[in-house]
Parts: structure tokens; C-alpha cells; sequence
């Protein structure tokens, strides 16, 4: 049965990202989930509002929308926290009070939330499998690996759980003649893929031995990390990495795909926008009342 709210054409979708454009902080993902948001909303007949802010001012950014009495009532949130901690205090907030669909996270407390959510309002994730892009990632090293060697893994930050988890991926793919290293970027754009190299490399320099491979969780710190091995001050040491394959993910149109199709990345893992489907899910819930999934994924695959 199709739900009794009004139809889907005077519906508001608030798209909440992290990032922050004035700064020049938001990653190429965001930005293109930015875009998918707003074409399906424009498709589908809904208003959508697209509304960036880091990730420690999400809570805050949500409850200033929803609290502006001088605008459109908030039907739904489309979001992606950037933390478990933010992720719970939006699930309280808006039980009983607006849909809300997730994006690239998952924990026990969203099913434990959805079972008292009520059938008034949609509930439900949409995520790449981050341990499929891992392991994706992994088949890439060992592709530039074939007789073995070192690799320097670039995380995303470790209070997003996606950074684990193509961690995890990465590790369940390597032959035992590969050995990782590791490095944890502040966040997922090139500025801090520098910073995270300066700072492997500030320790690791005295005894650096071969680095055939440095594989980012992102094409932004896949880039950070180029360039600053390109700058590494001693000559052998740049020579070196110079030699190294450098891998990313994302392959957004324009950045990543273009730096991989350019040859300045040897490889990236397609993350498509997850925005799109989270929009379709709420749509077919107002208009023929279809539960939104509790988890849905979206397909990556290896680029090119």
C-alpha cells in the first residue's frame, strides 16, 4: 500500500555531505554525489537539498535545518556521517520525525533503531562494499607486484569505518611475499595525503627500503602522496619512489578517471555515488509505499 504522505512531487530531500567548499575541502566523491542528488531529485519530482559541512559540524548543520521555520519541512535525510558516535545522535534525532537513509556506514544500532522506527517514516543504508573495494585494491597491487614486494597503504581517517574496512580487504587479497605498511590520512582529501606521507616518511626515511607500490583509499591521497614523494628531500630516496605505482579509489569523472586514463595513477576502483539510489529508495516508498532496504549497496569495480 502506497503511503498516505502527500505525494512525491512536494516532498523535501535534505542531502547533508561532508565537506567544506569554501575552503576548497570537499573531495571529488562528495561533490559528484552532490551532483547525482540533484539530477534524480530533478528526475523524480522532489526538492532536494544539497547542504555541505565537515564532519564534526554535521549534527549541528542538520539541527539548523530542521529547526528554520522558514523552510520547507525536511521529509527526509539523505546523509553520510563521518563517524559511528554522529551516525547514532542522527538516528535519534530524527526517529519519529523525518526518513532518513544512510550512506557508506553500517552498525548494529541502525537495525536495533530500525525495529521502534515506525512505519510512518523510510529507514535504510545504501554503501559500496568497502571490503569488496579493498580487495579490488589488492588484486591492483598484486597485478604491479608479480615477484613481490613493499606497499604503502594510505588510509582514510579511523573513525570512518570505510577505512577499516578496505583496509581489511586490501589485507585478504595479498600473497605472503607482499609486505604493507601503513600510513592514516585526517581526512580523505590531497592536502592530508600529504601530510600522512610527510609523516610515514619522517619516520621511515632512516631505514626506507624499496616501496614498489603506494595504494590510497582515495584518488585525492593517492595525489597528496605523489606529490609529496615527488618533494622528499634526498635524491635516492625520490629516485626510488619515482619507480613506485601509485593507486587510488573513486575514479570520479574528471579527477580520477582522467589521472589513471593520463597515466600520473596506475590504477583506481570505481566508487559510484550512492545519493542516486538513496533517492529512488525514498520515492518508491512515498509512492507505492515499498520499504526502503535496510542495506543496499552499490556496485565498484577496478579502472580502468
Amino acid at each position: 500500500m502506497a503511503s498516505e504522505n502527500p505525494p512525491s512531487q512536494r516532498r523535501t530531500i535534505l542531502v547533508l555531505l561532508p565537506g567544506d567548499p569554501a575552503s576548497g575541502q570537499t573531495d571529488h566523491y562528495q561533490v559528484l554525489q552532490a551532483e547525482k542528488a540533484a539530477t534524480e531529485g530533478h528526475k523524480a519530482g522532489v526538492a532536494v537539498e544539497v547542504l555541505f559541512a565537515p564532519g564534526f559540524d554535521h549534527l549541528r548543520s542538520l539541527r539548523k535545518r530542521l529547526l528554520d521555520a522558514k523552510a520547507p519541512r525536511v521529509d527526509a535525510v539523505v546523509t553520510e556521517p563521518m563517524s559511528l558516535s554522529t551516525m547514532d545522535l542522527i538516528l535519534r534525532d530524527l526517529k519519529g520525525k523525518a526518513g532518513l537513509v544512510l550512506l557508506n556506514i553500517w552498525a548494529p544500532s541502525i537495525e536495533e533503531q530500525s525495529r521502534s522506527w515506525g512505519s510512518a517514516f523510510p529507514i535504510g543504508t545504501v554503501s559500496t562494499d568497502h571490503a569488496k573495494i579493498g580487495a579490488l585494491q589488492g588484486r591492483q597491487i598484486a597485478q604491479h607486484v608479480p615477484e613481490g614486494g613493499r606497499v604503502l597503504c594510505m588510509t582514510g581517517p579511523s573513525r570512518a569505518s570505510a577505512a577499516q574496512q578496505r583496509l581489511d580487504g586490501v589485507r585478504s587479497t595479498l600473497r605472503p611475499d607482499i609486505q604493507l605498511l601503513q600510513t592514516e590520512a585526517g581526512d580523505w582529501n590531497e592536502a592530508d595525503g600529504i601530510v600522512a606521507f610527510n609523516s610515514w616518511y619522517g619516520i621511515f626515511k632512516a631505514r626506507l627500503d624499496l616501496i614498489h607500490v603506494v595504494a590510497a583509499q582515495s584518488d585525492e591521497l593517492a595525489m597528496g602522496s605523489l606529490r609529496a614523494a615527488r618533494a622528499v628531500a634526498n635524491p635516492g630516496h625520490r629516485e626510488m619512489l619515482s619507480k613506485a605505482r601509485f593507486l587510488g579509489v573513486d575514479a570520479c569523472p574528471g579527477f580520477g578517471k582522467k589521472l589513471v586514463d593520463e597515466g600520473t595513477l596506475a590504477g583506481s576502483v570505481t566508487t559510484p555515488a550512492n545519493t542516486d539510489i538513496a533517492i529512488r529508495h525514498l520515492v518508491n516508498f512515498w509512492n507505492e509505499g515499498t520499504p526502503v532496504p535496510l542495506r543496499s549497496f552499490s556496485e565498484a569495480k577496478i579502472y580502468p
